[in-house]
């Protein structure tokens, strides 16, 4: 799916990726922005109570989805000649995340060979100042399907 460029607004200046339902898992979450900094890719989603569990924080479900989202963001460069497909990934909890605020993932690749990506990177609220969760996963390279 082609990203798009935001030029106005408080997203001004980021890529949108996910600007139209295709009737997939990820039009559940909302849309995703990103954009590259510095040797990382950073990605965010505005969050809501769609996005809650019973005790009023943001659900671990959706944040394991967001981080399988911002680990494609990070390496979203490398899409456009072929695809990935998560092998691994893992999250460390590490606080509550609020509803409402902002949720920012961070990532950045940790090594790559012929076949396999390894990214690591964290997911934040307020600007990076609440850590939520760190994480890290393993991503094979595979051909992309003809269309």
């Amino acid at each position: 799916m082609a990203a798009e460029c935001v030029n106005e607004g408080p997203w001004a200046g980021w890529k949108v990726w996910h600007a139209r339902p295709e009737g997939r898992f990820v039009d559940n979450l909302g849309d995703v922005y990103y954009r590259e900094e510095g040797e990382g890719v950073s990605s965010a989603i505005e969050t809501g109570r769609q996005h809650s569990n019973g005790l009023g924080y943001l659900h671990g479900g959706f944040l394991m989805a967001f981080v399988d989202v911002a680990m494609f963001a990070t390496i979203r460069h490398l899409l456009q000649t072929q695809a990935a497909v998560t092998l691994q990934c893992s999250t460390d909890f590490l606080g509550a995340a609020e509803i409402g605020v902002r949720l920012e993932g961070r990532g950045r690749i940790v090594k790559e060979t012929g076949k396999l990506l390894w990214v690591a990177g964290t997911l934040t609220q307020k600007d990076g100042a609440h850590l939520v969760a760190q994480w890290h996963g393993i991503l094979r390279k595979v051909p992309r399907p003809a269309r």
